[in-house]
Parts: C-alpha cells; structure tokens; sequence
C-alpha cells in the first residue's frame, strides 16, 4: 500500500493565506516506520530510524511538548538553509493504523534548539527548554543506539553515517552546554548586579535618614547653646495675652471679621515671627508696644456733647 503524500498545505502568516511548499524531503514509502517512544523529564518524546539508520523525531510532539505553534516553527524551518533539508514527512505506525507525520533528523534537533530563546517562551516551560537543549538529542540517540550497533557489519555505509550523526550530535551537545552555561554566567551577573543596586539604594536611604536627624540634633543644639536668643515661655504668654486682649476688642467693634488672622499676619510681616515662641528677645520690648499701641487706637474715643 502507498500512502498518499501531501504537496502543498495552506498556512496564515501576519494576517494573510499564504501557500506552504512542499517539503524538500517528502518522500513515498511504502511500509510505515515503527516508532519508539522515549521518556523524557515527564514528557514523551516519539522517533523513528529509517532503514539507513538515519533518526527522525516527530516533530509535532517536539512543539507540543514546548508549548510552541508547530505551524509557526515549520515556517521558520523552512527558511532555513540547513533546517529544512531535515524536515520530512515520513509514514508512521499509530494505534489509529499508518499515518504521515512531519519529522526533523535527529542531529539537526539540537539546531533548531538553539533558535529558540528561554527568554520569549512561557515561564512555566523555560526551564524545560534549557533541558532539551541539553540533553534531548543525547536521550534519544542512547535509545536507538543499541539498535544501531546491531546493524550488519558490512554496511560500511550506514556505520559512517551513524558514525557522523553521532559525532555532530555530540559537537551540538557541547555547543549548546556552553551556550547554556554563558547564559547562567550572564544571568548571575545581571541578579549580582540587580542586588549591589538594591543595596546601594538601601544605604543612601539610610544615609538621607540620618543626614535628617543630624539636621534636627544641630536644631535642637543651636537652641540649647543660646537659650537667650528667644522669648521665655512667660514672655511668649505675654504676648499671647497682649493679642487676645487685641483680637476681643477689635472683635467687639467689627464681629463679622477675623481680626485674630489679621494680627498673626501683620505680626509676621513686621517682625517675622510665625511663633510667639521664635520672637527674639531684642524684639520683645517692640512687639509689646506695637499690640499695645495698636490696641490704644483701637479704642473709641468717648463723644463730646
């Protein structure tokens, strides 16, 4: 039986229909491939191995393992030079019977891998990624490694080209550990330097704490070095009499005005003073005599008949 193979597919891609080519390793084969499934970390992975001993991984449990539109990554594979020469659509054995299936060669997994940044990728699944990126490729080939060494030994062909996958999957390997390892570096240093700027933060606060409190202490020190440069607290009581007699009297002879407002204000504006407490005490004798005067004129002078 020959399976039918699809040669054009219809995708969308930023809002409109675009048409799919086929792909360059589409083949007709006429006995579906048995699969193997590989655990791995929780996950399922599914492979096939061809009869030249060459390893295909189902793509699309690739994408739905990571979480990713396995339509998008297809078009991005497809763009690539050397990506899409490993992309094929392979006759698999199913519990539904044979089925097509899209395929990447094993040794350009890891390549693909690569392409794909933790950083864009859902937060659950970042972590995942870097593991794949590590160690998928080595899993898989382990799992159909045995069978592989049971091929017949005078298949020099097939043993070179084992031979070659092998050794491009372990250069891979190595690559993406560097990549992987580069990556941990540089996020360590971002997080050291994220916590010497929390730090740094932390110690000016502190900093313009205290500069606040020594500002206080040399207030309240100022004071207590001259004690003479202000009022007594009798004094101020004095002047808070003087100006309540004021406030009454003019309140008497106006009571629809604020007269208190009145005095506060002309007492800042001639002496500079928002406090009877910040009066000095050179102003003392002035700011008596200024209410007092103001309350003589205040009083009406008695009629004359």
């Amino acid at each position: 039986m020959i399976l039918p193979v699809r040669r054009t597919e219809v995708g969308v891609r930023q809002g409109e229909i675009i048409m799919i080519p086929p792909l360059e390793g589409e083949v007709r084969m006429t006995d579906p491939l048995e699969r193997r499934i590989v655990p791995f970390y929780g996950d399922e992975l599914i492979a096939v191995q061809r009869t030249d001993s060459t390893i295909y991984v189902l793509f699309t449990r690739l994408c739905e393992n990571l979480g990713l539109a396995r339509r998008s990554q297809i078009l991005r594979i497809q763009r690539h030079a050397v990506l899409t020469k490993g992309l094929v659509t392979l006759p698999v054995t199913t519990e539904g019977g044979p089925q097509e299936a899209q395929c990447l060669r094993l040794d350009l997994v890891p390549l693909w891998l690569s392409g794909l940044q933790a950083g864009r990728v859902k937060a659950e699944v970042q972590a995942k990624l870097v593991r794949y990126q590590e160690e998928v490729a080595v899993v898989l080939w382990q799992a159909f490694k045995p069978q592989m060494l049971v091929q017949p030994a005078g298949d020099a062909v097939g043993d070179g080209l084992a031979l070659q996958q092998l050794q491009q999957i372990a250069e891979m390997g190595r690559a993406i550990t560097r990549m992987a390892e580069q990556q941990i570096d540089l996020q360590r240093q971002q997080q050291a330097l994220v916590q010497r700027l929390d730090g740094a933060a932390r110690v000016i606060k502190d900093v313009q704490w205290h500069l606040s409190d020594v500002q206080v202490r040399l207030g309240v020190l100022e004071d207590q070095l001259q004690p003479a440069s202000y009022v007594t607290d009798a004094q101020a009581t004095e002047i808070s009499n003087r100006v309540k007699a004021l406030g009454e009297l003019l309140t008497t002879q106006g009571p629809a005005k604020n007269h208190y407002q009145g005095i506060f204000a002309e007492l800042y504006r001639r002496f500079g003073v928002s406090s009877y407490k910040t009066v000095q005490l050179e102003q003392y004798t002035a700011v008596l005599d200024f209410l007092e005067d103001w309350r003589v004129a205040a009083i009406p002078l008695p009629k004359v008949e």
